[in-house]
């Protein structure tokens, strides 16, 4: 292995001379010599030499004889990839037009015919080839980046998370669009559009043919002006909803236009539920109360100009908070929703239906003639949601009570309409269920005092304004005082003692009746101890529950930490139950009344014969007593068939082995009466009025009989 002496400080080329012959590799190192001297020649005489010397150098080209002692050119190409690095020269003495087409595909850059001339002229061919190999590497590179490019042009093409294609505007001689063809496209927006490869070329037209011009237009304006725009708008055809951003690609032609597209249908369906949500009623889809004052105020708008009448009807569903608790909400909601679909189905298309909340509803009658046709379609509202529903293999039957407030005669703004309702819908609730009343003026006065005194009761139970009076029961036979009656009173500061009519009924709605009821079985079974500790004869003690304190859930709780608290014994304690509360949901009476009688109190059925309760279900209530309503008592002694209603109450408790009382006993008449019938108690005026304390334990250490001699 030879190298040839190299003279000056320039870059030298590095040539491998792999020859056998050492003739011609010696003519060969000479002609470098001559006319090349800066070049470095490495020289080898076989196979081996030349991988040898591809170890320590890097050639920049090889000159190879085609045939060497250990093998020839060809198997050098076929085993190595390394002279893809460089340009590799085969010679051989012998010109065969075979052997060069070989020499060639199998990667020889050149192949050279030995010979005197050549070998003077190879250090130009050299020269020659090395440029031209310089070349060819420029356009393997240039290339090999082009096809770099377009790899990652299309890996990013295929990699952006939004759709993606190119289009190319087609323009009538006018200067309008005529049509749009598909030139790329990428995954997404085939999967968007539901446009694959197979479209590419074809007309936009074509592929939509009910595409909105819009499209067109736009791209056409972004082709003309090379102006990019952005812009949201729905695509019928596919039934999708773009953000699209439009613009003229760089390295496209003036009629291209390159275009993102976003999929927002379901942000625009999100965002249409947001709108909805705010207008609508959830449960329903009805309208809620924003839409409804906007609904009301254009129907006044409208009503102003043409002189008619607009009604508000604001319903209340009766007892529907019963039904609510006992059946669970689920039963409720879609109770809820069969009243919503019934009064949508009642009214006209010009009218609204809306949901308040709870088991509020709103009607509003736009373009009424008279009041007389308002009337009618009340009357026929409350008609229809009167009728059974069938919710869960259940039939419930519904009431409401109906207020209506009138423009221009009430009011000619919204909120003050549905106020006015409002108050008409609960004085047509506590008048008499099921029914509809129109707007006065003084209801509003009535409201202000209802306010005022609501105020005042809630004043009245942290200052401990109320106070209790005991009013005797008394045993028919005996005379003697069996138990007594607490009964509250609200002695006011300013207004004096208040009736039970005038509070009862406003704690009830407001809900302060439970507390209120709780203070009353402390203080009663207080003073009932005190009564027992100070030696007087032990007497029991009744105070009504009200229908809020039945249903409340930890009433039986309440009711034991009461009596521990008191040391009252359990046996002491009557509470009176009325059998609106029970029938109001009789199965889960049952259940309360049972807990509360293992707790060892005494129950009573009071105002038995005004409520509905069947003789069935009274054989499953475990009570102790039925006291008759004094509504019956009243004119016994003159009303025959009065007589007969509490004989026959008298005969039933008898008959299920409980005890008859009657109260509101003023007369005489009415106590000869009762004890023919065999009454057990007996309460009223006729005995005593109800007392204060002290009052009533005067009459206790008495011991005399309160009834009248026979």
């Amino acid at each position: 292995m030879t190298k040839a002496p190299s003279s000056g400080q320039a870059k030298s080329l590095s040539i491998f001379l792999i020859e056998d012959d050492t003739a011609h590799a010696e003519l060969i190192r000479r002609a470098f010599q001559e006319q090349s001297p800066r070049v470095q020649l490495y020289q080898a005489a076989s196979l081996a030499g030349y991988h040898a010397l591809l170890k320590q150098h890097s050639p920049d080209l090889v000159l190879m004889d085609i045939n060497l002692p250990d093998g020839r050119a060809l198997q050098a190409l076929a085993d190595s990839h390394d002279h893809r690095a460089f340009p590799l020269l085969v010679m051989t003495a012998y010109g065969n037009e075979e052997l060069a087409v070989e020499a060639l595909k199998g990667g020889a850059f050149d192949y050279l015919v030995k010979s005197p001339d050549l070998f003077r002229r190879l250090p130009v061919i050299v020269q020659g080839a090395l440029r031209e190999w310089q070349l060819l590497q420029q356009r393997r590179q240039a290339q090999a980046d082009l096809q770099a490019s377009e790899r990652h042009y299309h890996s990013l093409f295929e990699s952006i998370d939004e759709g993606f294609c190119v289009m190319e505007v087609e323009f009538d001689d006018d200067g309008t669009v005529s049509d749009l063809r598909l030139r790329e496209i990428n995954r997404i927006f085939s999967a968007q559009t539901g446009l694959g490869p197979e479209c590419l070329s074809h007309s936009i037209r074509e592929l939509l043919p009910e595409i909105d011009p819009f499209w067109l237009q736009t791209y056409g304006a972004v082709a003309r002006t090379g102006e990019a725009i952005r812009f949201q708008r729905p695509e019928q055809q596919l039934g999708r909803f773009f953000d699209v951003y439009a613009f003229r690609p760089d390295n496209g032609s003036r009629n291209q236009v390159a275009a993102l597209y976003r999929d927002i249908t379901e942000q625009k369906r999100y965002e249409e539920q947001l709108k909805h949500l705010a207008t609508h009623d959830v449960l329903t889809g009805l309208a809620n109360r924003t839409l409804l004052l906007d609904r009301l105020e254009q129907a006044i708008h409208y009503a102003h100009r043409s002189g008619r009448l607009v009604a508000a009807l604001l319903f209340d569903l009766d007892r529907f908070k019963v039904i609510n608790d006992s059946l669970g909400h689920n039963f409720g909601d879609q109770l809820l929703r069969a009243v919503a679909g019934r009064l949508q189905h009642c009214i006209r298309e010009t009218d609204s239906v809306a949901r308040l909340g709870g088991d509020e509803f709103v009607v509003i009658l736009a373009e009424v003639a008279d009041m007389k046709d308002i009337a009618l379609v009340a009357g026929h509202l409350l008609e229809q949601l009167n009728q059974p529903y069938r919710v869960e293999d259940r039939e419930i039957r519904l009431s409401a009570s109906l207020g209506i407030s009138l423009f221009p005669r009430d009011s000619d703004d919204s909120a003050t309409l549905l106020r006015n309702a409002d108050m008409a819908m609960y004085r047509a609730k506590r008048l008499e269920r099921s029914s509809f009343l129109f707007y006065a003026p003084e209801m509003n006065q009535r409201l202000q005092e209802t306010l005022e005194l609501e105020e005042a009761l809630r004043q009245a139970l942290e200052q401990e304004q109320f106070l209790l009076l005991y009013q005797p029961k008394v045993n028919l036979v005996t005379g003697q005082i069996c138990g007594c009656e607490a009964l509250v009173r609200w002695q006011h500061a300013q207004r004096g003692l208040i009736s039970p009519a005038q509070f009862i009924p406003l704690a009830e709605e407001t809900g302060l009746i439970v507390p209120l009821g709780d203070w009353v079985l402390r203080q009663a079974c207080a003073q009932t101890c005190q009564w027992r500790d100070a030696g007087l004869q032990p007497v029991p003690v009744a105070v009504n529950l009200s229908a809020r304190q039945f249903r409340k859930g930890d009433l039986t709780q309440r009711l034991q930490s009461i009596l521990q608290h008191s040391g009252l014994a359990a046996g002491e304690l009557e509470l009176e139950l009325t059998e609106s509360m029970i029938m109001d949901n009789p199965q889960q009476a049952v259940q309360i009344m049972h807990e509360l009688k293992q707790l060892g109190l005494s129950l009573s059925l009071d105002d038995f014969g005004t409520g509905y309760s069947s003789l069935n279900y009274l054989r499953r209530f475990p009570v102790d007593n039925l006291k008759i309503d004094r509504s019956f008592i009243r004119d016994v002694a003159t009303d025959t068939s009065g007589a007969s209603v509490v004989t026959s109450i008298i005969q039933i408790a008898h008959n299920l082995g409980l005890g008859a009382v009657a109260e509101g006993v003023e007369t005489r008449d009415q106590l000869d009466f009762l004890r023919r019938c065999g009454c057990d108690q007996l309460q009223g005026y006729l005995f005593s009025k109800p007392l204060p304390a002290e009052d009533f334990a005067a009459l206790l250490r008495e011991g005399r009989s309160l009834t009248p001699p026979i």
